[in-house]
């Protein structure tokens, strides 16, 4: 069977491309950004009809694996937001599929099948899949839970968590997470495609549910770590957090994901892949590769990093305030002095606690984290380059302040060029 998988350089779709390829089947994949090592092709949901029936010419199945887990003001400006990704965009692509009586596989997400979806990103997938599903030929549309697997965004977030000593639970000990692992996902789509249904379907899609603190205990094991130890946060706690910070977000968590969770009940009535295994279970069936602890590992040392530059630039601001006798003498040598320089002294001091408080916060919120970084770039060469010029002996001081300057400078840029590695082109 020839088959086009639309969103290829996702962790889905790829996997996708990858199972399905070991089948026998002739795929092709297309999205937005290249991936290697397939038969790759370039698209994005802003193109017509007619430009989908070229590209699905000789094709079988779709299968739209396609979206967008958050929506920056950028994606919104350049309307590639919730709206073209999820609905505009993919009904343009099904009714291509309806004029070529092509079949299609919509991955969409569960919560997405009720009718009052609880956030913008379910209802938009929504509006595709009611569109697709009133198609007359036979279609299907799966609603999976969270997609547990190594490449996936929120397997590598609680992957990080489970490596904390102390590990916070937000749901509490007793409540059950809809998951599946992509193992299980990808067999489910190999029996659809061996046999397909008559009228068009549309199933949830979860593993036996369990537990955060089972999942977490089990990605420990998964990554060769001992028992964890667990602190429940209640969830009035974390309300208020998205009450005074809507936009907090760690990851793949936010006040989005939180709300999708704390919505999903066993009353949806899925499907469940297995009754007997977990997607944590199934996940240890399949052995943790070096990189992904490699990359987790060096993941927790970019937030220890980003820790470590903020207490420095706070307690540097602290100590020029308490020593300030030694901050008078440092910058009278600058032929800055009296009230002048007590007013350059507190300025310079509340800016640095206030640079490492940002960054801090940063740490939720990952467009002031490189603003904060750029800043502090900034700051560090601006500083650098007065001492050299006014007081170039300092160079050759015994604590070495210029030096150590110097290797905070360089620790900022690294942190900056991680963060740009890891955002979305």
């Amino acid at each position: 069977m020839n088959i086009l998988i639309v969103g290829v350089s996702g962790f889905i779709g790829q996997h996708i491309y990858h199972a399905l390829s070991q089948d026998g089947h002739s795929l092709s994949g297309c999205s937005r950004h290249e991936v290697p090592d397939i038969n790759w092709q370039k698209f994005n949901f802003k193109q017509d009809q007619k430009g989908w029936e070229q590209q699905l010419q000789n094709i079988d199945l779709v299968i739209n694996a396609a979206g967008i887990y958050q929506q920056s003001n950028q994606l919104i400006a350049n309307k590639a937001g919730f709206s073209q990704a999820h609905d505009l965009g993919p009904k343009i692509l099904f009714d291509a599929c309806r004029n070529s009586n092509i079949k299609v596989i919509q991955i969409s997400a569960i919560g997405a099948e009720q009718d009052d979806p609880v956030t913008e990103f379910l209802q938009s997938k929504r509006n595709a899949d009611q569109y697709l599903l009133a198609h007359k030929l036979p279609n299907v549309v799966l609603y999976p839970g969270i997609v547990l697997g190594e490449q996936g965004k929120s397997t590598r977030q609680l992957s990080l968590l489970a490596c904390l000593y102390c590990i916070p639970l937000v749901f509490g000990r007793q409540k059950e997470l809809p998951l599946i692992s992509i193992y299980q996902l990808t067999e489910f789509i190999k029996g659809v495609i061996n046999n397909w249904p008559e009228t068009s379907i549309a199933e949830v899609l979860i593993a036996k549910p369990e537990t955060m603190e089972n999942l977490l205990n089990n990605l420990r094991h998964w990554m060769n770590l001992g028992k964890g130890y667990f602190i429940v946060v209640p969830r009035q706690l974390t309300n208020l957090a998205f009450c005074f910070f809507p936009k907090l977000s760690i990851g793949a968590f936010n006040k989005q994901s939180v709300a999708m969770l704390a919505d999903y009940s066993n009353k949806t009535m899925p499907i469940r892949i297995s009754d007997q295994e977990s997607a944590s279970e199934s996940l240890l069936k399949h052995q943790v590769t070096k990189r992904f602890k490699k990359d987790i590992r060096l993941k927790m040392l970019f937030y220890i990093n980003l820790l470590v530059l903020g207490v420095i630039w706070i307690m540097s601001g602290f100590s020029s305030i308490i020593k300030i006798d030694q901050s008078r003498e440092l910058i009278s040598l600058v032929g800055i002095k009296g009230n002048l320089g007590d007013a350059v002294i507190y300025t310079a001091a509340l800016g640095d606690i206030l640079l490492g408080l940002l960054l801090w916060a940063g740490l939720w919120y990952p467009r002031l984290r490189q603003w904060v970084l750029y800043t502090q770039i900034g700051v560090m060469i601006i500083y650098s380059i007065i001492i050299s010029i006014m007081i170039p002996i300092l160079w050759l001081h015994p604590f070495a302040p210029i030096i150590k300057n110097l290797a905070m400078l360089v620790l900022a840029m690294y942190l900056l060029a991680e963060e740009k590695n890891e955002s979305p082109g």
